[in-house]
């Protein structure tokens, strides 16, 4: 089923008017987005920083949710046509899906208010959508200005938007129907997040006291099937106040761990960190689309250097995910050559490793039983 462009004006009728007027705000104060330092991408030729560009945050963001036992990772088994069909109709009329969500109750889920089942939905919205993509925002738009494109603000809000939407129509999956989850995401959250990271301070104390960082996973596409290895992460060191050395470190996506992490020589870091890892979604609601999610646990290991990762080992209690394993470019060379390396072990014997360059997506192979 694919988009029916006879009704293309009723989709865009509320979405077109919105992106419009937020792409004319960064027109009109394109001198908030002028570059002045880089942040979050310096163009780092090693480690996490090497491999994002915007293909990958597209990757790795728009299919995230794939690492979930509920969602498939190969890549031929989604009905795209249709479930990008569902986004635009509730993004192109949001205001009678609220309504019948129920307005006080979508307002309330908006604020961290209170943490149960029905209220968690908050938690995602301001740790990955406003400020996770907020960051990645600064940091595409540095990538652009730092590989000469015209109008970097813009190409920047242009890929973070192509991905959000990719992120929405993966997250409806097969529901057809009213929901506002899209709608809190895409209109409040994203669009939010990267208004709020066009201004310098803001990029300055994300970036300088909390050590923002984007530690996406290596995107690649693995043999047989078309299985997608993708996962948006980001880490935050948060220097103690009684020490030089130690800080406390939290690494937040599909999941979170949290831990400290400790200076070593030539500005390298290792940090360790143990916490719970999602593992698939649970209806509460299926009616409304309400969801939470069900959770396992997990622990890691991680290396990286001027906040840009080179190396971790993650263990968790989910059988698809029992242990992962990544060295980033910069470490394993060969000559000039410095690619990345993946492996993904499972409980259950099954088996992904992969290969990846700064130059395009990575290729893997999968062994499933």
């Amino acid at each position: 089923m694919f988009i029916d462009l006879n009704n293309y004006n009723f989709y865009m009728k509320y979405t077109g008017f919105i992106l419009a007027a937020f792409f004319c705000f960064l027109m009109m104060n394109s001198k908030l987005t002028a570059q002045k330092k880089y942040y979050f991408y310096t163009g780092k030729e090693y480690g996490s920083e090497s491999l994002l560009n915007p293909l990958t945050v597209i990757i790795n963001g728009g299919f995230d949710i794939t690492q979930l036992q509920s969602v498939s990772n190969r890549l031929g088994d989604h009905l795209y046509g249709r479930m990008f069909h569902n986004v635009l109709l509730n993004l192109g009329d949001p205001f009678p899906r609220i309504k019948y969500y129920g307005t006080s109750k979508f307002i309330k889920e908006l604020f961290p208010t209170a943490m149960s089942k029905e209220t968690a939905p908050w938690i995602p919205n301001y740790q990955l959508h406003l400020m996770g993509c907020g960051m990645l925002s600064t940091a595409v738009r540095e990538w652009y200005d730092l590989h000469n494109f015209p109008y970097p603000w813009l190409m920047s809000a242009t890929t973070l938007m192509t991905m959000h939407l990719l992120n929405e129509t993966m997250e409806t999956g097969p529901y057809e129907g009213y929901s506002v989850d899209e709608i809190a995401d895409i209109y409040l959250f994203d669009l939010g997040g990267i208004i709020l990271f066009s201004f310098d301070g803001i990029n300055e104390f994300f970036s300088e006291k909390l050590n923002l960082s984007d530690w996406s996973l290596q995107a690649s596409v693995s043999s047989p099937s078309y299985r997608i290895n993708a996962g948006q992460f980001f880490s935050i060191k948060w220097k103690l106040p009684f020490s030089e050395d130690y800080s406390f470190f939290n690494r937040f996506g599909m999941g979170a761990l949290f831990g400290l992490s400790k200076k070593l020589e030539n500005m390298d870091n290792f940090s360790v960190g143990i916490g719970f890892r999602t593992k698939h979604l649970v209806d509460l609601n299926p009616e409304l689309r309400e969801r939470t999610i069900e959770t396992s646990w997990q622990a890691g290991a991680f290396w990286d250097r001027k906040n840009s990762l080179l190396g971790s080992i993650i263990f968790c209690g989910i059988k698809e995910y029992f242990c992962s394993i990544d060295v980033y470019p910069g470490v394993l060379k060969y000559g000039t050559f410095s690619p990345g390396v993946w492996s993904i072990i499972g409980s259950n014997g099954n088996l992904t490793m992969g290969i990846s360059t700064k130059y395009f997506l990575g290729i893997g192979a999968a062994n499933y039983h």
